[in-house]
């Protein structure tokens, strides 16, 4: 806690800059649709609006160009990150203006398209910029908020839009909302200080292919795919499973958010603290053996071995959303701590998240499709592999730590 004030300024700087790229995501993943839907619009209609989110897929393309080129005068980070913030920002308020409505769809899925793009973007650059200035526990705790960041981030662009919209229309509902990149860009504008672990050569040559030579990265992309498709096995399947045993979509919701406050307290705070207590391989595979044993409970319930009571399922969920917010937490630490390592640490970090989102999407496609052929047991078996797989690679990983300690 005592690093976390010493180092407030940037603290804040990053929970501002985190939170409003997940308030972006929030709008274009769950609040268009809904709000689209709810205004009348047809179904077949709003199968596309997903790809509103593709520039966080394919960020890594441009990752290299964001660690390459950079103003002197605003420095390395600083130079994408205000212009990307200035943009979301006229995003936001260009929605405030036009709102979100069957009508104004058109026009609207523009600007989204384009917060989504300065967001992906925008957040190469922060990655960047906290791998290169915090080292130690403090990756740990900084990771955590990034996670949280986002997560709440989702939710306030999400439930937030819609709660607000309902109560004080929908102008006031996004002008509200651009507060937080407002907000951000005052922080980051305000931030004159060298990072601690300054690498800003005068010539860069960032690109995908030195992260890919670089030991251990392989590794650290295949825990990402594993440890993201885990996660999504739990959360998309049970919603589905629960919605054919019979469940309310309102009791499901509740579930989900939940399970939502379990992932960002419980999974990012408490992954944070179990990185400073047993290390950081050894909380990863802690938690996605919890991931595992989430699986394995819904699985017990959709053979019908176990019968679907509502205790097992908070349990499978609490399990299941601890596992997602530690293992986001390790991974993210991980991937900074290696990409502090080199001097395209933006570049570094991209290439894991864009593994991460990668493999959710993937996982969301793949299991349904599973599910659709061999049952839910089929889709949570899968998970439960995949979860005992990323605990086989991050064991290896942990003994070579060791083995790289015994030896030095």
């Amino acid at each position: 806690m005592l690093d976390l004030l010493k180092h407030w300024r940037m603290v804040l700087t990053f929970a501002l800059l985190y939170l409003s790229q997940g308030i972006c995501f929030g709008i274009a993943m769950d609040a268009l649709p809904t709000l689209l839907r709810h205004d009348g619009a047809a179904l077949h209609a709003l199968a596309f609006l997903p790809l509103v989110g593709i520039p966080w897929v394919v960020k890594f393309l441009w990752a290299p160009q964001v660690d390459n080129h950079w103003s002197p005068r605003l420095g390395r980070r600083r130079s994408w990150i205000i212009p990307m913030q200035i943009l979301v920002l006229l995003c936001i308020a260009c929605l405030a203006s036009i709102g979100l409505r069957v009508e104004t769809a058109g026009i609207a899925v523009g600007p989204l398209i384009v917060a989504s793009l300065a967001s992906a973007t925008q957040d190469i650059a922060t990655d960047g910029m906290a791998a290169e200035y915090f080292s130690g526990n403090m990756l740990a705790r900084i990771n955590a908020i990034q996670v949280g960041g986002t997560m709440v981030g989702f939710f306030v662009g999400g439930a937030g839009t819609m709660l607000l919209s309902g109560y004080l229309g929908q102008t006031s509902a996004f002008s509200l909302l651009a507060l937080v990149p407002l907000l951000s860009l005052v922080c980051v504008g305000w931030l004159h200080v060298a990072p601690a672990k300054e690498k800003q050569p005068d010539v860069a040559h960032a690109s995908l292919w030195r992260f890919i030579r670089r030991p251990k990265a392989l590794a650290l992309v295949v825990l990402a795919l594993l440890s993201a498709m885990t996660s999504v096995s739990g959360f998309g399947l049970s919603k589905l499973f629960l919605n054919d045993a019979g469940w309310s979509l309102q009791a499901i919701g509740q579930l989900g958010m939940s399970g939502g406050v379990v992932t960002i307290v419980l999974g990012c705070g408490g992954g944070a603290w179990l990185i400073r207590v047993l290390g950081l391989w050894p909380t990863f595979i802690l938690a996605v053996g919890m991931a595992g044993a989430a699986a394995l409970t819904w699985l017990l319930q959709a053979n019908g071995m176990l019968a679907t009571q509502t205790g097992l399922i908070w349990l499978a969920v609490g399990l299941g959303s601890f596992a997602t917010g530690a293992t986001s937490v390790v991974i993210m630490t991980a991937s900074m701590a290696f990409a502090a390592q080199s001097d395209q640490a933006g570049t570094d970090m991209t290439a894991v998240q864009s593994t991460r989102d990668l493999g959710e999407m993937l996982s969301s496609t793949l299991l349904v499709g599973l599910t659709a052929q061999a049952g839910y047991s089929g889709g949570f078996l899968a998970g439960m592999v995949m979860a005992i797989l990323a605990s086989l690679v991050a064991l290896n990983v942990s003994r070579q730590r060791v083995g790289e300690r015994a030896a030095g």
